[in-house]
């Protein structure tokens, strides 16, 4: 009998009789532990979601991917798992073996730890604590039965190796590629370390009397802030700290410490040669009137208290737009821009797209279904590239043969569209097509269309939302009254031809009093219906269909965001209002006032 079928012999008696029907020596010793832990019925990876692993996804994301680039005909698959066992990056060299690993849900963003699909080498090595290899006959999962895994651990996670047969080497691939990770990470941290304290080293040497230095989780304080009371010192070391975290450096800024002293401090980020953000540098000092010693307890706390940080006030001009330059034509246009913003939410985002588009910059369009996010998308590229070309990725579709490749000199625009309907499997494809790309600046812009209310990480698509560096919100239909009345006219112009056929002002008022839930959609279908009984003239009131005179409440753009969340929090704990009212941190009465104000169907 060879081994294999011992093994599965063996497993078989472990799920009648447990350990104690095991002949000993036939199964290791960590085996049995791992089936015993395992439970006797495991089950399909659940899909978990994806989020910012920190720097070991990012290190092991660059280690894996280069020697699968490097070692194309190895025929394995390597892996990282996290230590709450959800697999976090993977790279295949065999297709064959890729799609094994697929159909067994090792897949970024699942959790295959032991108590979803039983025994595992990353399961055995994170609970023994070194190198360990798991035959196929020793899984516990049907799907995994073909495979051999050597896992091997590294900080926070473990790098794993799969073949299809017995391999010697996996082992030994496992720790190879587990130490240079780790080395990757250490080189990386000492990278960022060396980059923060030059820039902390050369403002000391300017002078400047304090300087704080930080990298997200490392705060390093140079002679100045350490002479500080411990509360100023906390307080400097916030700021900067929050501002690495929320992205909000550059410019200078008021500070009123705890001791009462004012202080004018100014955030900078810290770049490496390739642009990435390593950390950030906080310089500064006390205002010269208000330095410390020179001011009383009574006088600081009073100026505490009348708000130290309110600029200094003067009378004010009221006819200085009068006096300016009218030639000039600056008041103009501010004046302009602001009406813009204020009264037309779809050109602050046109002009947005146009900008991200314009730099190369890969853009996300977020939505409802049918407020034109491809239209804008296809539009705006036209209009900066006219020789330029496009590809669109139907992501509703399996994504079996993906290929995507620029034609030609010019640029080339990627569309994703209906990134909400991939599935894991699929949007793990679609993120290894989309590397070769991304890598090619200028070439290729990548634009995803997402037919949802807000964006989720913990959706399958999640796993591609590294790849864009802008994210617009294309506004429905609803919110965008002032335009609708040239969204009509040049829908229906495109549908009468060289008709005559025109909006009267009575009609224009009906389509701006309706609630729009369909969109642009439903738009066209209600102007369809009207250019079929009505192909020339002037449209009126009656022709319209009765639907347009429903009396709907509109939503404005807070409440359709309140109503967003309220419907994604109910679908979540299907239909439970209870948690749904937790998980937003509301009053349940709350919760069921909004339902119904908003008139949220019952969701299960």
């Amino acid at each position: 009998m060879t081994a294999g079928r011992v093994l599965d012999a063996a497993r078989g008696r472990f799920r009648y009789g447990g350990r104690a029907a095991l002949s000993p020596g036939v199964v290791r010793e960590e085996i049995v532990a791992s089936w015993e832990r395992s439970g006797p019925e495991p089950g399909d990876p659940p899909f978990v979601g994806h989020h910012d692993g920190g720097p070991l996804v990012a290190a092991a994301d660059s280690v894996l991917h280069r020697f699968v680039r490097e070692n194309p005909e190895t025929g394995c698959s390597v892996a990282l798992v996290g230590d709450d066992g959800v697999v976090r990056v993977r790279y295949d060299t065999d297709p064959v073996l890729g799609e094994l690993l697929d159909a067994a849900g090792l897949v970024p963003g699942h959790r295959c730890d032991e108590a979803a699909v039983g025994t595992t080498a990353a399961a055995v090595a994170a609970h023994e604590g070194r190198a360990a290899v798991v035959e196929g006959p020793e899984h516990l999962h049907p799907a995994w039965r073909v495979l051999r895994e050597a896992a091997a651990p590294v900080a926070g996670g473990l790098v794993v190796v799969i073949t299809h047969d017995d391999d010697p080497v996996s082992l030994a691939l496992a720790r190879l590629l587990a130490d240079a990770v780790t080395d990757h990470g250490e080189r990386d941290r000492r990278r960022r370390v060396l980059a923060v304290h030059d820039a902390m080293s050369a403002l000391r040497a300017e002078g400047v009397p304090w300087v704080v230095a930080a990298t997200g989780d490392e705060t390093w304080l140079g002679r100045g802030v350490a002479a500080l009371p411990d509360p100023d010192r906390q307080a400097l070391g916030d700021t900067l700290t929050a501002s690495v975290l929320l992205d909000e450096t550059g410019g200078p800024r008021h500070l009123d410490l705890p001791s009462g002293v004012c202080a004018e401090v100014d955030l900078r980020e810290v770049r490496g040669e390739d642009g990435e953000v390593f950390g950030a540098v906080l310089a500064g000092g006390p205002v010269a009137s208000h330095a410390v010693g020179t001011v009383g307890v009574a006088a600081r706390e009073a100026r505490r208290r009348q708000g130290s940080h309110v600029a200094p006030t003067a009378r004010r001009d009221f006819a200085a737009d009068l006096h300016r330059d009218p030639s000039s034509g600056t008041g103009e246009e501010a004046r302009r821009r602001a009406t813009q913003d204020l009264f037309g939410p779809y050109e602050r985002i046109r002009r947005d797209a146009t900008a991200a588009l314009g730099h190369r910059r890969h853009l996300l369009l977020v939505g409802e279904t049918g407020v034109g996010k491809r239209t804008l998308a296809r539009e705006r590229f036209t209009h900066l590239f006219p020789r330029g070309t496009s590809t669109t990725v139907d992501c509703s579709r399996p994504l079996d043969d993906l290929r995507l490749r620029p034609v030609g000199p010019d640029a080339h625009l990627v569309l994703l569209d209906g990134m909400h309907a991939l599935t894991p499997v699929a949007a793990r494809r679609l993120d290894e097509a989309l590397r070769p790309l991304t890598a090619m600046p200028g070439r290729v812009v990548v634009v995803g269309a997402l037919d949802s209310a807000a964006v989720d990480a913990g959706r399958p698509y999640g796993l591609l939302l590294r790849h864009f560096h802008d994210t617009v919100r294309v506004p429905a239909l609803r919110h965008r009254s002032d335009e609708l009345a040239g969204i009509a006219q040049a829908v229906l112009r495109a549908m009468s031809g060289a008709r005559s056929l025109r909006l009267s002002h009575q009609v224009v008022r009906v389509l701006e009093g309706y609630a729009w839930p369909g969109n642009i959609a439903e738009l066209e279908d209600v102007l369809r219906y009207v250019v079929a009984r009505k192909p020339v003239g002037i449209v009126q009131p009656p022709d319209l269909p009765a639907l347009c005179f429903t009396s709907a409440p509109r939503l404005t753009m807070l409440e359709t965001a309140q109503a967003d969340a309220i419907i994604h929090a109910l679908y979540e704990t299907r239909g439970n209002r209870y948690k749904a009212a937790a998980m937003l941190g509301i009053a349940r009465s709350s919760l069921y006032r909004k339902i119904d104000a908003f008139g949220i169907s019952y969701i299960a």
